[in-house]
């Protein structure tokens, strides 16, 4: 299992690149990269269940500034922060079709189902092995406001 740095860290789980909930995030957490930094992450952790290899394209962006990338094709990092996997229901229900599709047409994304479809997301924020703030995704379509959760996380520093 890759060693998350000193942190505040912001942890970002994606579940394959396919997803164009997975693309929408890291191009959110691009765009954001700044003011995520500013809010008082010090770091920034992508985690994906993918070989290392299918990876490295997708966190070329030098706009994303350097980022850990973790590949965790064993999903130990998913079940030590107890992120499971949707239900098969969720995938065919309408709010993700709709927030998939809007998402795939207002950035180009478009959308390739892979294997992992029901592996569950989330976004943690972690300072010295403990869980500061949490977004547990109870849908792919679920949206998280990153800074948002980085400024709770780092309100009133322990």
């Amino acid at each position: 299992m890759g060693a998350l740095p000193p942190g505040p860290a912001l942890v970002v789980f994606l579940r394959h690149f396919g997803c164009t909930f997975c693309r929408e995030a890291i191009d959110d957490v691009t765009r954001q990269r700044d003011e995520i930094l500013a809010a008082g992450a010090k770091s920034i952790v992508f985690i994906h269940p993918l070989p290392e290899a299918d990876a490295v394209d997708w966190f070329l962006d030098p706009a994303l500034g350097d980022v850990t990338v973790i590949s965790d094709p064993a999903l130990e990092h998913y079940r030590a922060f107890g992120l499971g996997r949707t239900g098969p229901l969720t995938l065919v229900s309408p709010k993700v079709w709709a927030r998939g599709a809007a998402s795939a047409l207002a950035h180009g994304f478009g959308v390739q189902p892979l294997d992992l479809m029901r592996q569950l997301p989330g976004v943690f924020v972690v300072k010295d092995g403990r869980i500061l703030e949490q977004f547990r995704h109870a849908s792919p379509a679920d949206r998280p406001d990153y800074v948002a959760l980085v400024r709770r996380a780092t309100m009133f520093p322990a």
